[in-house]
């Protein structure tokens, strides 16, 4: 019977969460690469908002260029680095002057931290199964620090955009380097139940 109890109240816990929770999606892009990313986030006070962010994250190489041939029609990238990540992040989200802007411009000061799963495929295959097949995964913690503001919707969405700095330790040394810091714009659409 206790475990019927605790199970319900779990269930129920999950459910009051994911009714509570805002939902969006966006675009990154920095120094290190791009990608796409989910994020949620649940309302704790007026000022403070905590949540999380999964995000798929394609490494580039600075000297990495496409190229055409045109004997045989092919295009490719000369110098490209097959690595992905895939950052797990926990967010908080404070909102220095919530309820002082009189429209629905909302600046907010945001860090990340959390883990990230990194794989390094093999950089000499052009196909994408010889590229990824058996590829290293590394495991790592990485973090960022953003600061950028929110536009508001009366329906309860927004949209939002920062830049910061991103820290992305590898722990070991990834296609010649151990860390992929550095700059990082985010531009978040996030669809909410309610207007905050």
């Amino acid at each position: 019977m206790k475990k019927i109890i605790i199970i319900c109240v779990t269930l129920l816990g999950i459910s009051h969460l994911s009714a509570q929770m805002r939902r969006g999606f966006g675009l990154t892009t920095g120094t290190q690469g791009s990608g796409i990313h989910f994020a949620g986030d649940w309302q704790l006070k007026d000022d403070m908002i905590a949540g999380f962010e999964l995000r798929f994250f394609d490494i580039k190489n600075e000297t990495e260029l496409p190229v055409y041939n045109p004997y045989t029609g092919e295009q490719f990238n000369v110098g490209d680095k097959a690595l992905i990540m895939f950052p797990m992040f926990g967010t908080i989200r404070w909102l220095p002057f919530e309820g002082k802007i009189a429209n629905n411009f909302s600046p907010f000061v945001q860090a990340k931290l959390g883990p990230i799963l990194a794989i390094d495929g093999n950089e000499e295959h052009r196909s994408f199964k010889n590229r990824w097949r058996k590829a290293p995964t590394i495991f790592t913690y990485g973090g960022q620090l953003v600061m950028g503001a929110s536009f508001r919707q009366m329906s309860g969405s927004a949209i939002s955009a920062s830049i910061g700095y991103e820290f992305l330790p590898m722990g070991q040394t990834v296609d010649d380097k151990n860390n992929y810091d550095g700059m990082a714009i985010n531009i978040t659409w996030t669809f909410g139940l309610k207007r905050r």
